[in-house]
């Protein structure tokens, strides 16, 4: 199991003496057990759109936190913000 502390320690120590040093502050902190554990969860974007996946995370200095709707999907372009809902957690 991956834990978000050592997520963190890991970009941060990447991106140490770079022109952008990490920043992890568009890391919405509703989805950081889910990003954790790798469970399934239903989320309301505010829009009216439900979708269902587990959190990932893009790559770079200043990441967002992701959908990934089926297992073997490569990336995603749901991206999880400060203003979206977890409505249902698929177990």
């Amino acid at each position: 199991m991956k834990t978000y502390s050592q997520y963190i320690a890991r970009k941060t120590n990447e991106f140490a003496g770079t022109e952008h040093p990490f920043d992890p502050s568009e890391l919405a902190p509703q989805f950081v057990s889910y990003f954790e554990t790798g469970q399934r969860i239903e989320v309301d974007f505010g829009d009216g759109m439900i979708k269902r996946g587990t959190v990932g995370v893009t790559t770079g200095w200043r990441p967002v936190f992701l959908l990934v709707l089926r297992s073997n999907s490569m990336g995603s372009s749901w991206t999880l913000g400060k203003n979206d809902r977890i409505v249902k957690i698929i177990r």
